[in-house]
């Protein structure tokens, strides 16, 4: 594989057959991320990386909360994980042979179970940390309050200086503890992560 970001063309059928989307403003040199809508906040992650430094080569599977796709899932109990893939091997075939392994998963209902597992576990996490609690008392809300403010409105949305804006008026409107920690988390911080939610949703 001559260009990583090919890597994403071994996932086609996902993309065609299963609406899987290409969040690519928040891809990495070495990770290519698809993400599916499955319901209200919920969506499947499948990640793809080629560890440059010794060729391996892993898919993983997702299922959870909006969130930036990269390693930052593992903090929160709500993201269910599954490995589809690792391999220390050059196989061309390697992300096609995953690509069915998913495509089978979801023939088989596993996205609904794992929806399951995810929306208990963002209810009443197994693990309490600050993650959580930052993410669910902050982050969450304030991304469903400009999806509110814009209506839903795709093309804000997914330009970020149009979302940016209005993210910026909003935290005029913020009080309490809430305008607290997003004053603490500074303006610029705050509309970049707030944008990401709101680019994945608009995909």
């Amino acid at each position: 594989m001559s260009e990583f970001f090919s890597v994403v063309n071994e996932f086609e059928e996902m993309i065609q057959r299963f609406d899987f989307k290409q969040p690519k403003k928040l891809w990495y040199p070495h990770l290519v991320a698809l993400t599916k809508h499955i319901e209200d906040v919920f969506y499947c992650y499948v990640i793809a990386r080629v560890y440059k430094h010794d060729g391996s080569l892993q898919t993983t599977m997702w299922v959870g909360p909006v969130d930036r796709p990269d390693d930052g899932l593992e903090s929160l109990s709500a993201h269910i994980k599954m490995d589809i893939g690792y391999t220390q091997i050059l196989d061309e075939e390697f992300f096609r042979n995953c690509e069915k392994k998913i495509i089978r998963l979801i023939e088989e209902g596993t996205l609904t179970s794992l929806l399951a597992t995810s929306k208990k576990e963002l209810a009443d996490p197994s693990v309490r940390n600050r993650r959580y609690e930052v993410y669910t008392a902050y982050f969450l809300p304030f991304f469903r309050k400009i999806l509110e403010v814009t209506g839903n409105d795709v093309k804000v949305l997914k330009s970020k200086a149009k979302c940016e804006a209005v993210i910026e008026k909003e935290l005029l409107n913020l009080e309490g503890e809430t305008k607290a920690f997003f004053d603490k988390l500074g303006p610029k911080a705050t509309k970049d992560k707030i944008w990401e939610l709101c680019y994945i949703y608009s995909l």
